[in-house]
């Protein structure tokens, strides 16, 4: 029988003590390497963060605020490696775009959840660039087609035997994959439009936008429970801002450039924009977390209030010092947060 995404556990929701805590890994750019990776991972682990989550891409182009080094750790090997150093901390995808195909990503994310226990959180999405997907095979006009078999795909075969699968896109028959994961893997999707709040309810486990300023991140919430209400369902809900936080305001505030950061996604275009545009740090809440420790405290309850489950700092702005920041989080952001349980 198919497991129904209703039926797929929910590891990082909030709790009575309040929100989750995940961390982008630093496998890519100039500051990537395998001491911050798995070194950096355990220590997460120990300082007491839920998740660690890693990015995908096969023809990856830094934004300008990643530098010029096209370093990119393939993200499916950095969290086995990640797997076989910690014991607790989850491990998710951040997201996987159309690059494998549905039965090869299901073997790998099974194999992970066997070796590493049932820590595996599956985020996907549809990707954006031309070039990287016909590099993989596939045709960016066809990625909602793709994504949607590929989420049905996997679904099956991590919970049946012999499945047999006639899509417009994917077909196969009496196909077993084993060894299956110890229970299903959630399937979260990326994105910050209105149509990837319809695809999360419709395929997925959880909504999981990147940087999105928080008058667009208010009106889709309100989409998403309106979808909740009328099929029944309950939506995971996370967020990846960028966080820059320092013992220094000035420090944590210095080198950013807002007109950038609100032009760096793709789906930038539909966010609803401050009046007058986005001008100032303010103007940017949601797309970034800025400050000293109170302050990103300050910012991550506002976030928090919105019913989020599972926030996840995205330091790439700090990879630099990415062992320092997350002492700095640990000591100074979290314990704050938990305080207040939000």
């Amino acid at each position: 029988m198919t497991v129904a995404p209703s039926e797929t556990p929910r590891p990082l929701d909030r709790t009575a003590e309040g929100m989750t805590y995940g961390v982008l890994v630093p496998h890519f750019g100039e500051h990537a390497s395998r001491e911050r990776i798995i070194g950096g991972s355990k220590r997460a682990e120990e300082l007491g963060f839920d998740a660690v989550w890693v990015r995908d891409h096969l023809l990856w182009k830094p934004h300008g605020m990643e530098g010029t080094d096209r370093t990119f750790i393939e993200p499916l090997a950095s969290l086995n490696s990640i797997g076989a150093v910690t014991s607790r901390i989850f491990l998710g995808t951040a997201v996987l775009i159309p690059l494998r195909w549905p039965l090869k990503l299901a073997q790998d994310l099974a194999a992970m959840s066997y070796l590493h226990g049932p820590r595996v959180i599956a985020g996907l999405g549809m990707g954006s660039n031309h070039a990287e997907l016909a590099a993989a095979g596939f045709n960016r006009e066809q990625r909602k087609l793709i994504f949607t078999e590929m989420a049905q795909i996997v679904r099956r075969v991590w919970t049946e035997d012999d499945v047999t699968f006639d899509g417009e896109f994917f077909q196969f028959e009496n196909v077993t994959l084993t060894p299956k994961p110890e229970q299903p893997i959630p399937i979260w999707y990326g994105g910050t439009t209105r149509a990837s709040v319809r695809t999360t309810v419709a395929n997925c486990d959880a909504w999981m936008p990147g940087r999105i300023p928080l008058a667009t991140l208010d009106d889709r919430l309100e989409l998403l429970a309106e979808l909740e209400a009328e099929t029944g369902r309950r939506i995971t809900r996370s967020i990846i801002p960028l966080v820059k936080v320092d013992t220094d305001r000035n420090r944590a505030r210095a080198d950013l450039d807002i007109a950038a950061l609100a032009g760096s996604s793709e789906a930038s275009k539909t966010w609803i924009q401050p009046e007058g545009g986005f001008q100032t740090i303010e103007d940017i809440r949601g797309i970034a977390v800025v400050g000293e420790p109170d302050e990103v405290v300050e910012q991550i309850v506002e976030i928090a209030e919105r019913g989020i489950d599972h926030f996840v700092f995205d330091l790439r702005m700090q990879f630099d010092r990415y062992e320092a920041t997350l002492e700095l989080i640990a000591e100074r952001v979290l314990p704050s947060l938990k305080a207040a349980r939000v």
